[in-house]
């Protein structure tokens, strides 16, 4: 096997087959002039898993963003106002006004819970929202499925105005997945 000097600088040690030569990230180790065979491995591996962390976080940072962006989406054409009109018509009685929830609903089972910035709602992603609304939120429910009452529009509208309740930061921040990195106090 044939060996080739490194130019540049005098007593710069031997390259190694496989290696690129002058200017490897190798030779810019602080260990690499004049290391044993056994350093200069140790070197490779640390470079390889530097490599593999590198494509690790940057896997993380796309799927971290496909999160980030979804929610919102569903009621970006929504219309608020008629949202609101709905909500009135068929949601007041349980959600109370402005979405307060019923009396102490966070201590009675079964109770129609708030869905301002105090409740939970925004945890859900627009979809999940919307299935809820059309399809009945848990089996042991008393709301009703409003499928056939309320048009996928209609429910959007209503998600549309009940984001109106939450603060600013909720909304702007913390929805669906998101809600993970808020705290209770906003």
């Amino acid at each position: 096997m044939k060996q080739h000097k490194h130019r540049g600088r005098p007593g710069s040690r031997q390259t190694l087959p496989g290696e690129t030569g002058e200017g490897s990230i190798s030779d810019h180790a602080p260990a690499a002039a004049g290391a044993s065979p056994r350093g200069r491995t140790r070197w490779r591996n640390v470079r390889r898993f530097a490599t593999g962390l590198a494509v690790i976080a940057a896997v993380a940072a796309l799927f971290v963003g496909m999160i980030d962006t979804s929610s919102g989406s569903l009621t970006a054409s929504a219309q608020p106002a008629h949202g609101k009109a709905l909500y009135q018509q068929y949601c007041v009685s349980c959600h109370g006004f402005d979405g307060r929830g019923e009396f102490n609903w966070q201590y009675r089972e079964r109770s129609a819970s708030a869905l301002d910035s105090s409740g939970h709602a925004w945890h859900h992603e627009d979809s999940q929202l919307l299935e809820m609304i059309l399809d009945k939120p848990l089996p042991d429910s008393r709301m009703p499925p409003w499928r056939g009452v309320l048009t996928r529009a209609d429910a959007l509208d209503v998600i549309a105005y009940l984001k109106t309740l939450w603060t600013p930061y909720i909304r702007d921040n913390c929805q669906g997945a998101k809600h993970m990195r808020c705290t209770s106090t906003h």
